[in-house]
């Protein structure tokens, strides 16, 4: 990983200095120029956790328009479980969780806290530890990470990764099961 991360931060470098145009649908167009640090503003870090929030808004109300609304279409979703000593990785994809919460009896509630944002021009991640109920019964606890790419109608996620596990290998929200 020690001798990757030099070459990741090289071709990112390239990458980011081209002269050539964006190829794509979506041209974006930065209001200011992107900070070395990172750190979005108040507003902007508002907005992009207000997005994974809606996100698990369709997650518990079984709203499959919300989840289309704010997932990109061609949206990668992966996750890995640590279970038993174990370790297991899956996929889904915008109708397979469309399915599943549309399908599901109990309301499926997914809750951050603590969330982490970067943001760079038109590219956004959140990195937020979670924990997950089926109802009143507690499922799982992880981490999320979610990127986003601002459109011109606003922000939608492209990418969604997340662990599930047991505690003490996770935390559990730090205000108790939802009420």
């Amino acid at each position: 990983m020690k001798r990757l991360l030099p070459s990741l931060v090289l071709t990112f470098g390239l990458i980011a200095c081209s002269t050539e145009e964006p190829t794509g649908e979506v041209q974006y167009t930065p209001g200011a120029p992107a900070s070395a640090s990172y750190i979005a503003s108040d507003a902007t870090e508002a907005e992009i956790v207000g997005i994974v929030q809606r996100l698990f808004d369709a997650l518990e109300h079984g709203d499959a328009d919300l989840l289309r609304e704010v997932l990109d279409p061609d949206v990668v979703m992966k996750w890995s479980e640590a279970r038993d000593g174990m370790t297991t990785f899956g996929s889904t994809d915008v109708e397979g969780l469309a399915a599943r919460i549309t399908s599901s009896a109990d309301p499926l509630i997914e809750r951050m806290w603590s969330p982490t944002v970067f943001v760079d021009g038109p590219l956004a991640t959140v990195w937020t530890p979670y924990d997950f109920y089926a109802g009143a019964e507690f499922s799982h606890c992880g981490v999320d990470t979610v990127s986003l790419i601002e459109y011109e109608d606003g922000w939608r996620i492209v990418g969604l990764a997340w662990t599930r596990a047991q505690p003490p290998e996770c935390e559990l929200h730090p205000d108790g099961p939802p009420a």
